[in-house]
């Protein structure tokens, strides 16, 4: 691909990295009023779906790329298990309840950065992705290794003693599911012939999957505390649009790794400006900026082309079919 048209990409990619990062910050802040992660998660995923389902039904295109969706499911041309992307949006979701109100953006973003890349290197390099597979490359093993170093630099004395050993593990579980939500959200933009359709799909696993986990927790006795006035502690679900319909489009163009990594940049200098907006004087820092432009950098050298490491195109189709 042409790195004009890599660009193209790369930029919207990059913005909803920034969508993340207030995803997070104001479903963090929701968590702490309404008392339980897993009812900010709900909150956030049920703003999401009542937004999706509205411009869904009102696009023309959207009722058609659901009825397609629909058909090709009762067909059996479509694996039924590749609509469930929506967990792993549910997960993230979660891990930013579970995180951020106790320990902060910068151990979230370390543990999901880390689970993210992993997971997008793997699912990467097989047929799963829309737009095939990408053997693993020098240039994304050094670029992702850049990538590492950064986001370690920026999280450097995050974790504190008192951090419980399960913590960081939420986050990256989070982070690995979210290469498999691209990926299944990149087939089915492609088979249904639109990102709302896998947006829509997205919302609805995911909501009913936290509607059950919500009435698990209210009936053992752990009701919500209080829900805040304040608009703005609810916008979770808009971000959240945002970041699925933009990457169900754009994956199968980038890979499920570049798209990672651009969203990294976008999610890295959102907390940075929040921090900044919120009159922190530590928002940017000499280390900080290292921190992003190492990031950067390793999503440039990423992209770069080269020869397969290993797991070439012929081992991988031996490996995983997906339409088999």
């Amino acid at each position: 691909m042409r790195s004009g048209a890599n660009l193209l990409y790369i930029l919207p990619a990059i913005a909803t990295g920034l969508a993340v990062s207030l995803q997070g910050k104001y479903n963090g802040e929701l968590t702490v009023e309404i008392g339980h992660w897993i009812y900010s998660a709900a909150v956030s995923f049920g703003g999401g779906l009542i937004i999706i389902a509205a411009v869904t039904a009102a696009l023309p295109a959207g009722r058609r790329a659901i009825a397609t969706t629909i058909k090709l499911l009762r067909s059996g041309e479509f694996p039924w298990w590749m609509c469930l992307g929506g967990l792993g949006g549910a997960t993230i979701v979660i891990a930013q309840g579970v995180t951020v109100p106790a320990f902060g953006v910068a151990v979230f973003t370390m543990s999901f950065t880390s689970g993210q890349l992993l997971g997008a290197l793997v699912v990467d390099s097989t047929r799963l992705p829309a737009g095939g597979p990408k053997p693993i490359t020098l240039g994304r093993l050094v670029g992702v290794a850049v990538v590492l170093a950064g986001v370690a630099i920026m999280s450097a004395g995050a974790v504190t003693s008192g951090l419980q050993w399960w913590i960081p593990l939420v986050p990256f579980a989070s982070g690995v599911l979210t290469g498999l939500q691209h990926a299944f959200n990149g087939r089915l933009s492609a088979a249904s012939g639109s990102a709302l359709a896998a947006t829509t799909m997205n919302f609805v696993v995911g909501f009913t999957a936290l509607a059950v986990a919500c009435a698990v927790v209210f009936a053992s006795g752990t009701p919500p505390l209080r829900f805040p006035p304040e608009p703005l502690l609810y916008s979770g679900g808009v971000f959240g649009v945002a970041f699925i319909l933009v990457s169900a489009l754009i994956v199968p163009r980038l890979g499920v790794l570049i798209l990672s990594l651009s969203t990294l940049v976008g999610n890295m200098g959102g907390s940075l400006i929040i921090d900044a907006l919120a009159g922190n004087e530590q928002a940017f820092t000499i280390t900080a900026l290292t921190s992003i432009a190492l990031v950067v950098l390793g999503v440039v050298i990423a992209t770069l082309p080269g020869r397969p490491v290993f797991g070439g195109r012929r081992a991988v189709r031996a490996r995983i079919d997906v339409e088999g």
